[in-house]
């Protein structure tokens, strides 16, 4: 029962409940708070893709600083370890998680935005023989027309132009128009820009066939150059400039719901005499004009009207996208160090050495039940505040870190000695070359590349699954039920991690987790509720927890002890933050308008490249990198030996660690 309760290490699984916990209470959350601040789905990936790019600077910086500056700390050549070692290490990750929870509840502070969809009004183009008008209808009352400074080119395509007689009313400009062409079939002679300041000479002569208005088509003259537009004609493409209507001269138009834009240079339409006479009507006044429909305004390549839809919007968005961007920058940096931190504390404090096993399994453990416990309860207590949803989970988050935070400043007795003190026994210190970093630096880079690939896959899922939630229709409740459907399973696991990677091999781990990312990508492309969701999530037992263990356990064997805290920081990097960074940039490549129907294609190609690189990564390891790395049992030199019978801790029998399975490869004699 005593190996299993070490009384020296209840402070440090406190820790980790509160930070996880913690974790728990914000990180499944924090997709939908960008949201509901009002930021659009396009700003959200592009915070969700910079934050953890910047966040590697906190474990970049921190790891290798307190490496160095724990170097020699309490370092008497004594067997006794000094009072107060580890207080560094301790100071600085409680520093971590108060700023996580100080910037992550800044983040209720940016300002509110709010952008209503896109209203697309109508638009008419009228032209008589004193100039040519664009005509956009208001975009609701009290609202002004869209204004901006001197002239704004573009292209207005028009189509169905014809003639008639224009009123101060705009009865005539109004009208629907009964026929639309299709065609492009246009007549070679017009099929041109006519360099000419007024229209060719028009047939004044009545028709005698069909095709009289083709004998008569409308032209549009705009700085000197006229485009004729044919009957059966599709579009029309206008090159124009427009000047925007000034206050308070043209609200008499806006009063008659229509925003009027004139052309910036000269422009005029003729009506042939002819034409001119078959349109009056006897006893009323005519002002002969043209009038085409306009097609496509807000979406035409190069459109004068491109980015004139009506938008309600409250608030700046621009504030807020940049306010929530820096502010979720600079929070994303502290939990990523404090992960990094804290690892390095597992290491450190469960002290495995030659003469006895650790377990930072069962630490990771402890921890884990704080992420499956408060995520759904945090959801639920925001579904109970309907105005403000998200304040229970940040004052949650920063609640737990801020309680983590006092543990490490006040507890003095964690067993975080500097890494010298592990190699201290009774009868002195055992030497250990330390040219590891040269030696094992190519496998470092190897796992750090995996640890990569493996954060890029569980990014692409993690990212924007509360996304996916709601368009299912799930609640915030629902929402943080994932976190707990992922992490009970990953309890028991995690309690006997160390026995399992020692049994089953770090590689082997790894392969498992990209053939489970396949399922679980399968899973959620073709699965279509929320219980499909949760099934995916309780596979990610085989794609997180054991990954992140085995990953800790790994490095704590290719990095030398005197660079713990930066070879934990490695995998932060490589998994959480260069992985997640890309896996939210590939998940975020779905289409706005198709989310969920898109999504589900990214994740079959993420299903597919993980089932590849499962593939190449079994043959590259069992067929080529294992043999070669297989090397000859030895025995350990004589001092070593010695040095353990001595203390009575070995009969002589000598068992080398496996860093790969199966004894294949060994870094050293010791098991540490």
């Amino acid at each position: 029962m005593n190996q299993l309760v070490n009384k020296n290490l209840i402070t440090l699984k406190c820790v980790l409940f509160c930070f996880l916990a913690g974790i728990g209470c914000i990180f499944p959350y924090l997709p939908l708070h960008m949201l509901h601040v009002g930021l659009d789905r396009g700003e959200a990936r592009l915070v969700s893709a910079v934050a953890p790019c910047i966040a590697l600077l906190g474990p970049a910086i921190l790891g290798p600083l307190i490496d160095k500056l724990s170097i020699g700390r309490g370092s008497t050549g004594g067997g006794t370890i000094p009072s107060g070692s580890g207080r560094l290490l301790r100071i600085v990750t409680a520093i971590c998680l108060i700023l996580s929870a100080v910037f992550y509840t800044l983040l209720l502070a940016v300002p509110y935005t709010e952008r209503h969809e896109a209203r697309r009004p109508q638009v008419l183009f009228m032209c008589d023989a004193s100039g040519a008008y664009v005509m956009q209808e208001v975009c609701g009352e009290g609202m002004q027309c869209k204004r901006w400074q001197g002239e704004k080119s573009g292209v207005l395509a028009v189509s169905a132009c014809e003639y008639g007689c224009a009123d101060d009313n705009l009865t005539w400009v109004m009208q629907p128009f009964t026929t639309t062409s299709t065609t492009t079939t246009l007549s070679p002679m017009y099929n041109s820009v006519a360099n000419a300041t007024t229209p060719p000479d028009l047939a004044t002569e009545e028709p005698e066939d069909e095709d009289y208005f083709e004998l008569n088509p409308p032209h549009l003259c705009y700085n000197g150059q006229c485009l004729v537009y044919m009957q059966h004609s599709a579009r029309l493409r206008v090159p124009l400039s427009l000047l925007a209507p000034e206050p308070p001269q043209d609200n008499s138009t806006a009063e008659n719901n229509w925003c009027t834009y004139r052309t910036g240079g000269p422009s005029k339409c003729l009506v042939p005499p002819n034409r001119l006479a078959e349109i009056l009507v006897e006893g009323e006044t005519c002002k002969p004009a043209v009038r085409c429909q306009v097609m496509d305004p807000y979406d035409e390549p190069d459109g004068v009207l491109a980015d004139a839809e009506c938008r309600h919007i409250v608030g700046e968005p621009a504030t807020t996208f940049w306010t929530y961007l820096v502010i979720r920058v600079l929070a994303d940096i502290w939990p990523t160090a404090g992960l990094a931190l804290l690892g390095a504390a597992c290491v450190i404090a469960t002290r495995e050495t030659s003469l006895g096993r650790g377990d930072v399994g069962r630490q990771l453990a402890f921890g884990t039940l704080g992420l499956a416990i408060f995520p759904p309860l945090a959801g639920y207590a925001g579904e109970q505040m309907t105005e403000s949803p998200y304040l229970v989970p940040f004052l949650l988050h920063a609640v737990f870190m801020v309680i983590g935070a006092l543990i490490l400043l006040f507890d003095t007795h964690m067993p975080l000695s500097t890494p010298e003190w592990w190699w201290h026994t009774a009868t002195g210190v055992l030497a250990l070359p330390m040219s590891a970093v040269r030696r094992y630096g190519a496998e470092t880079a190897a796992v750090s590349a995996v640890l990569l690939l493996l954060g890029t896959l569980w990014s692409g899922i993690d990212a924007y699954l509360p996304w996916t939630v709601f368009q299912l229709n799930g609640t915030l409740t629902e929402v943080g039920l994932t976190l707990t459907a992922g992490s009970l399973p990953a309890l028991p696991a995690l309690f006997w991690a160390e026995a399992l990677v020692d049994y089953v091999g770090h590689s082997n781990i790894f392969i498992t987790a990209f053939t489970f990312y396949c399922l679980r990508y399968t899973g959620l492309a073709y699965g279509d509720s929320y219980t499909w969701i949760v099934v995916c999530e309780l596979l990610e037992v085989f794609t997180l927890s054991l990954v992140w263990v085995t990953a800790m356990l790994y490095f704590r064997h290719l990095v030398p002890r005197k660079y713990t805290t930066t070879g934990q920081a490695l995998p932060v990097i490589a998994h959480f933050c260069i992985g997640r960074c890309i896996g939210a940039i590939i998940g975020g490549l779905v289409s706005l308008d198709r989310p969920l129907e898109s999504a589900r294609q990214v994740y079959r190609g993420l299903g597919v490249l993980s089932l590849l690189v499962a593939a190449v990564y079994l043959a590259l390891y069992h067929l080529l990198l294992a043999p070669r790395c297989a090397s000859p049992a030895q025995a350990p030199p004589n001092h070593l030996l010695q040095g353990l019978n001595t203390n009575g801790s070995s009969n002589g029998n000598y068992s080398p660690m496996r860093v790969y399975h199966e004894e294949r490869s060994r870094k050293g004699h010791f098991r540490y």
